[in-house]
């Protein structure tokens, strides 16, 4: 496999976010932290990354102030992985890249994969980035989400 060239991050701001989320494992981590999911097995079952791939980007979004590891249990020792301020401030990009994928890449006639409702207020918000009933903006913890297609 060849590897990937590198990219000078040092002005371009899209280089530097490739840096932190340029691959598909990572986004979908990041995926599963927004939907609660904090444990490495429910974090590996839920993305499909192998353990030692899983193992590379959680290091790698720790190196980057991204996600922490915080121990849940002493007796085996235990952990979860929590968003930081950092990681929180991704949910926007993971929200835009949904939106994105619903409406340019999802099949004619085919469900939203993910439903959306606003906790303030409780209404479905589709594929907005305010709450149509509200007006609110929506952001991190702003939203409540229901699977309705399962996929990788």
């Amino acid at each position: 496999m060849p590897k990937r060239t590198v990219i000078d991050t040092r002005v371009c701001p899209v280089a530097k976010s490739a840096d932190v989320l340029g691959d598909r494992w990572t986004l979908l981590i990041l995926r599963e932290l927004f939907f609660g999911q904090d444990r490495f097995e429910e974090l590996q079952s839920r993305s499909g990354a192998s353990p030692q791939m899983l193992t590379d980007r959680l290091r790698h979004l720790i190196d980057k102030q991204v996600i922490v590891r915080v121990a849940y249990q002493e007796r085996p020792k235990r952990y979860r992985y929590a968003l930081t301020g950092k990681g929180k401030d991704l949910f926007s990009v993971l929200y835009a890249m949904r939106n994105w994928a619903e409406r340019w890449e999802r099949a004619e006639g085919d469900p939203l994969a993910i439903r959306y409702t606003h906790r303030a207020c409780g209404q479905d918000v589709g594929l907005e980035t305010s709450c149509p009933h509200c007006g609110d903006k929506l952001g991190f913890g702003d939203l409540k989400g229901t699977v309705v297609v399962e996929s990788a």
